[in-house]
């Protein structure tokens, strides 16, 4: 993994934050009625133009790119259906 002069000052994270809420109905305690909500904040990367990139960060950088777009059609379709 490549490394930058923006990595020490970098908030980057990760976070998958999950709600599920259940309900039940005491008079039909086999019913169940089930919300889950799921939030995901993927960290990006910083433009090529700032972080004064050599060809391993530039490849990294697109390789990132790529897969956080493959992730978004991914989970553009799963919830179109």
């Amino acid at each position: 993994m490549a490394s930058h002069k923006l990595n020490n000052a970098s908030s980057r994270s990760h976070t998958i934050f999950e709600i599920r809420i259940d309900y039940y109905d005491n008079n039909a305690p086999d019913d169940i009625i089930s919300s889950k909500l799921e939030l995901v904040d993927l960290a990006g990367s910083e433009r090529v133009s700032i972080v004064s990139p050599d060809g391993k960060v530039t490849k990294e950088t697109i390789d990132i790119n790529k897969s956080l777009f493959t992730l978004r059609q991914v989970i553009n379709c799963i919830a179109d259906n």
